[in-house]
């Protein structure tokens, strides 16, 4: 997700805010525990990275929909 939230950057999570919005990111965790920051797309329903690196995209329909920790609202950068 580094085109949104540059490395170093600290991003705040809103745990209870969990509602699924078109283009809004969030931090899931996948079945192995690991966390991860990705956007969600509607149609079909898939969780994309928006990075410069190589990450999958993990879809719903693939049985890889992730458990949703809290959607994204603030990314900071100390300069």
């Amino acid at each position: 997700m580094d085109r949104i939230s540059p490395p170093e950057s600290i991003i705040f999570v809103n745990r209870k805010d969990r509602t699924l919005v078109a283009n809004a990111c969030y931090v899931v965790a996948t079945e192995d525990g690991e966390a991860s920051y990705k956007r969600f797309r509607p149609n079909p329903d898939r969780w994309e990275p928006v990075s410069t690196f190589e990450h999958p995209t993990l879809y719903a329909d693939q049985g890889l929909s992730p458990k949703i920790v809290g959607r994204v609202k603030l990314t900071t950068l100390l300069m």
